[in-house]
């Protein structure tokens, strides 16, 4: 975590009435290298960040800042990622025997779909980073196309045709198109994944916090654009007959020494961010996935300044308990989950200003697999005026 990411963060614990305590936090540093000679920001590799207020402690592990309301369950059930990247010696004492337990357990399991998993984060890598110029490590072959054996045409077509054109294409389509008050914006994202969105986004922000619950992704995600060290290897699925994830990529390492860019685990029903501190706020493809889905624009209107955009997209793959809950909150004339997620936006303040039906998102699984979802994504402004 870098000293300077300190003034955006609050503490994510709950009290009584479920309400957070939000209060500011004091950095503990352990260990820090400082990430310019000239200046006053360093990351902090270990050490925690303590409440001013309820003291609560929250651990930097290999520099990942862990800001949550449980971090005892946090670290069990994430022990897949930390363990990869963590010696056991660095878990605090007061979880480590425990956490010994837990990573036992994991050794024993072959479970390669959740978001820890290596697997899993390799489809988010090449999500986020890879377009259809981009080629294999040491090779100059596309990274899509099998070396050995015939390609399938099918999936040479669909990643042709739609891959460089999905959520993030179209978030930086609309960037680009302000017309009025083009200066740089404070952004927070929610749900970052691995991080490529800032590289996609950086020539219109002058700052980025990115949030996701995945120790693993926020390792990745600092490692390419910060440098910060991460001991995973960048591989990317190829015939699966030689493992989950077989090939090496040229996804290069970049190195923001700006201090104004950072990745950091938190909780996106328990955020540990500071109200109001944001121009804009992007979550993408994550609404579907929370319990109280309602939330969510409550809590974008929540970061940003008065004026502020919020940008949301999802293919709206819900569960039928969530969709259920979600049909009660509904007017009888909505039945379209597109209008539905609008109608919570236009509920919490927001007009939407910018909205785009059937955008691709691919994931290439391997060479014989390829997912392909249908996206819906808009842009709201907190307030009335309109989209500069």
């Amino acid at each position: 975590m870098l000293n300077t990411t300190l003034t955006e963060l609050r503490c994510p614990k709950r009290k009584k009435g479920n309400h957070r305590c939000l209060s500011p936090l004091k950095l503990h540093p352990k260990m820090q290298t400082r990430v310019a000679a000239t200046t006053e920001i360093f990351e902090v590799r270990s050490g925690s960040l303590e409440c001013t207020q309820c003291h609560t402690r929250f651990p930097i592990l290999e520099g990942v800042a862990i800001l949550v309301d449980d971090v005892r369950t946090y670290l069990f059930s994430h022990v897949k990622g930390i363990a990869q990247r963590v010696k056991i010696e660095d878990i605090p004492k007061e979880y480590r025997s425990e956490f010994i337990e837990a990573y036992d357990e994991i050794k024993q399991e072959h479970i390669e779909e959740d978001l820890e998993a290596e697997r899993v984060n390799a489809l988010y890598l090449m999500n986020h980073y890879l377009d259809t110029s981009s080629h294999l490590k040491n090779s100059s072959l596309p990274w899509w196309k099998p070396a050995q054996s015939p390609a399938s045409p099918l999936v040479d077509e669909l990643i042709q045709n739609y891959w460089d054109r999905g959520p993030f294409a179209q978030i930086q389509t609309w960037l680009a198109q302000r017309t009025e008050n083009r200066s740089p914006l404070h952004t927070i994202e929610l749900g970052c994944g691995v991080g490529g969105l800032y590289r996609a986004l950086k020539p219109h922000l002058k700052s980025y916090l990115g949030v996701d619950g995945s120790f693993a992704s926020i390792s990745l995600a600092r490692h390419l654009t910060l440098g910060t060290p991460d001991r995973s290897s960048l591989r990317v699925p190829g015939d699966l007959l030689q493992g989950s994830v077989s090939r090496g990529t040229a996804i290069p390492v970049e190195l923001d020494t700006s201090g104004h860019v950072d990745f950091i685990v938190g909780d996106l029903e328990s955020l540990p961010l500071r109200s109001e501190g944001s121009d804009l706020c992007i979550t993408l493809n994550a609404i579907d996935m929370l319990d109280a889905p309602e939330n969510l624009p409550k809590t974008q209107a929540s970061l940003l300044k008065p004026g502020g955009i919020a940008i949301q997209s999802c293919p709206y793959i819900w569960h039928e308990k969530i969709a259920k809950r979600l049909r009660k909150l509904l007017p009888k004339e909505i039945n379209d989950s597109a209008r539905a997620v609008s109608w919570l936006y236009e509920q919490s303040g927001f007009k939407i200003e910018l909205n785009q039906e059937h955008v691709p998102w691919l994931f290439f699984k391997h060479f014989r697999q390829i997912e392909l979802y249908s996206v819906h994504i808009f842009v709201g402004r907190k307030s009335s005026s309109p989209i500069t």
